[in-house]
């Protein structure tokens, strides 16, 4: 019996230090807070995108540009282009015939150096193409993400830069947010 009573008292004092310890442990931690973000939607094209709040809108001159922003670091920026093409909207199978409506950037520019081929991509529903490269020499180098979106006669360029070049892989993973961000349509509802 005593031994009965004893392994009752060494039960009940083993469950309550067990109930203590497992009502003790914090909380797991909390989720890191998402970044604010800004909400873009571009008229014309009827497209939108979302960047990072932090990043500042620079008014520009060209009203085929809509939109210029910049980070906080001053060395990287989203710059939204829209041109008229006249082409009609391009389905999957015509998308090499857009590519050779781009031409070829590394033409333009004798510095541009392509990391990687062209690739064919859609974002938001919008079908296009997408380079990756470096360009200019010295304190004028730099690098693109730069995505040709086409729809209903426009071509949407998305163009991300940050300096110096060697920056790139580190902001890749913001520029690819971003660029997953693009709504044809214009902004959800």
């Amino acid at each position: 019996m005593v031994a009965g009573v004893v392994a009752a008292v060494v039960a009940i004092v083993l469950g309550a230090r067990l109930g203590r310890d497992l009502l003790s442990n914090d909380d797991p931690p909390a989720k890191p807070a998402e970044p604010e973000i800004v909400r873009f939607h571009e008229t014309v094209a009827d497209v939108s995108l979302s960047y990072p709040a932090s990043w500042k809108r620079r008014q520009g001159s060209d009203p085929e540009i809509p939109l210029i922003a910049v980070a906080p670091d001053g060395a990287t920026t989203l710059q939204i282009r829209r041109t008229v093409t006249g082409l009609a909207d391009i389905p999957r199978s015509k998308l090499g015939l857009a590519k050779k409506y781009i031409g070829r950037i590394d033409r333009a520019d004798k510095s541009v150096k392509l990391l990687a081929p062209a690739k064919p991509v859609e974002l938001g529903g919008l079908l296009g193409w997408r380079y990756r490269y470096t360009y200019g020499r010295g304190r004028q180098a730099g690098a693109h993400d730069h995505y040709f979106l086409f729809k209903r006669g426009l071509m949407i360029a998305l163009v991300f830069q940050v300096s110096p070049a060697n920056r790139l892989a580190a902001v890749m993973p913001q520029f690819d947010r971003i660029a997953g961000s693009v709504v044809d349509g214009g902004p959800e509802q």
